[in-house]
């Protein structure tokens, strides 16, 4: 990789005191693993709007395409996987209702197809992707993977394919939702994880955690396209609307990296500070970055720090952490509303 600390100005220690944020808007939802919880913030005042009770294990968040609805996945706890979705109201900012899942259990990896009346959602133990009336609740149907452990799943911009990452077998898995079928597999690497596809769904990025790479692959061919490595932990990836952009999070080397996709040469690489490390850092001694999202016009990066309970909002083209928020205890999964308060 081209980069191995941050370009000029790009090193993240506090939020940069130029920094002009006064067009950020927004709300930023955050499932907090550690108390069962989930934070609405404020993303324009960088204050906590609401904590709402989830289920137990609350890991990640989907918010549908109009921004009212905010869907966070219960995948519960060692010995007790769970089965259901919590579904919060963001503007009333309040807990709506709650989605049984009934026997698809360890729901993980979630989004809304357009038109947000379809929502769909990773089991694991059932090694398929399940669909979901959202108004009603019922579970329409359901894609199998045929592979273990599928846990994080990726959309294209049009809702006509699906990529999930099989952590058991170091597979992906590509689904077309219109005709509810799998339709082959990918061999990547051992523990893949994080992923995420181009808009138009020419690219797919995939983490492992063993191998410490990232693995981009092109639906249309049969070999991976490329791969990047130097990481401690490749967990998240999130691409810009644009295409241009895939940000990386790397929580044991307490870093965002900022990559050119086309060059696959890193832009920036965004250190997070080591300050308020708690006891219960995944990564011993490391804010522990993990969850990404994008604002929806991809001009910033909202991360989980599960180390430190805050989340960093990170400029994008200029490489800069610009803003810190608090969050509950553990902080994974999280997800960006365009609703502003």
């Amino acid at each position: 990789m081209a980069c191995s600390g941050a370009r000029p100005g790009a090193t993240a220690g506090a939020p940069s005191p130029s920094a002009n944020t006064a067009a950020a808007s927004g709300t930023v939802i955050v499932a907090n693993m550690g108390d069962n919880t989930a934070t609405l913030l404020d993303v324009a005042s960088k204050r906590v709007v609401a904590t709402l009770p989830t289920g137990n294990g609350a890991h990640e968040v989907a918010v549908s395409h109009d921004g009212r609805w905010a869907v966070v996945s219960n995948y519960g706890v060692r010995g007790a996987p769970g089965n259901s979705l919590t579904v919060i109201d963001v503007p009333a900012a309040v807990v709506a209702r709650t989605i049984d899942l009934g026997e698809f259990k360890r729901p993980h990896g979630s989004a809304f197809l357009p038109g947000d009346s379809l929502f769909v959602v990773t089991s694991e133990v059932s090694k398929a992707v399940v669909l979901v009336n959202f108004s009603t609740g019922a579970i329409v149907g359901s894609i199998p993977t045929n592979h273990p452990a599928s846990h994080m799943l990726a959309l294209t911009a049009d809702g006509g394919r699906i990529f999930t990452s099989n952590v058991a077998d170091g597979t992906v898995s590509e689904l077309d939702v219109s005709g509810r079928k799998f339709v082959r597999e990918f061999n990547v690497a051992p523990a893949v994880e994080g992923i995420t596809v181009t808009p138009s769904g020419d690219q797919v990025w995939v983490g492992s955690n063993e191998a410490k790479t990232v693995t981009v692959l092109d639906p249309r061919a049969t070999a991976p396209a490329g791969t990047l490595s130097g990481f401690g932990m490749p967990y998240r990836l999130a691409v810009t609307p644009d295409s241009r952009t895939v940000i990386i999070t790397d929580p044991p080397n307490a870093t965002v990296r900022i990559v050119d996709r086309a060059t696959r040469q890193d832009r920036a690489t965004v250190r997070i500070p080591a300050d308020s490390v708690g006891p219960n850092a995944e990564f011993p001694g490391s804010p522990s970055p993990e969850g990404i999202v994008l604002s929806r016009d991809g001009h910033y990066a909202f991360v989980a720090l599960q180390g430190n309970s805050r989340v960093a909002m990170i400029d994008i083209e200029k490489g800069v952490v610009i803003a810190y928020m608090p969050t509950g205890a553990g902080p994974d999964g999280i997800a960006y509303s365009p609703f502003r308060r």
